[in-house]
């Protein structure tokens, strides 16, 4: 299992390297586009959103839309001793500074304290599949998240199409997203047990 997933995640992670500037930032505002016209996103009193890393979707647009609609939004931030993960409130007019593996992170310590079923996570991944299972970075801080201090939020994960494969291998403690969204389609994962009104 552990070769199977080192192997996807090599060819997957190459794949999304190889996309251009231009394919990322197009691909990001339609993925946007998208996310911003579904129920989901006018619901949520709370999101969290992520600092994309090696071409990973940009979230900077979604950013300055859940601002606009005057929502709370929190970005992941990795503790000083590299176990866990902590959720940082991002205000108006903060700059994102870097932080541990240099992923930009809000700079304050308004830190989450609850979450609820409406609150939307919208999570990166090397790959992902139509039954919602996610190929991350193999150092678990999501998976942790999510069966945690997230627990009970709903998943989203933003992908290039090229990302979404056939099957994702999977171990007992990986978590699932309830939804995907690419700049071609918005996916409803297959039982996740999510009554699918997005």
């Amino acid at each position: 299992m552990l070769a199977e997933k080192r192997r996807l995640r090599t060819l997957l992670r190459q794949q999304r390297r190889a996309l251009s500037v231009q394919d990322v930032k197009k691909n990001s505002q339609r993925i946007a586009v998208r996310l911003c016209a579904q129920a989901m996103f006018h619901r949520a009193r709370q999101i969290f959103l992520y600092s994309p890393d090696e071409n990973e979707v940009n979230t900077e647009g979604l950013w300055q839309e859940a601002r606009r609609q005057g929502k709370y939004v929190y970005y992941p931030r990795v503790t000083a001793d590299k176990q866990q993960v902590e959720f940082v409130r991002r205000h108006d007019n903060e700059p994102l500074i870097p932080g541990v593996f240099d992923i930009l992170v809000p700079p304050g310590e308004d830190l989450l304290t609850n979450v609820s079923r409406t609150d939307l996570v919208l999570i990166p991944g090397v790959g992902f599949d139509q039954d919602g299972h996610r190929l991350g970075r193999g150092r678990g801080y999501y998976d942790r998240a999510l069966s945690g201090a997230l627990a009970g939020a709903l998943r989203v994960g933003l992908a290039h199409e090229c990302q979404v494969v056939s099957h994702v291998p999977v171990d007992p403690h990986d978590e699932r997203v309830d939804y995907i969204v690419t700049e071609k389609r918005l996916i409803a994962c297959v039982g996740t047990g999510v009554e699918k009104d997005a």
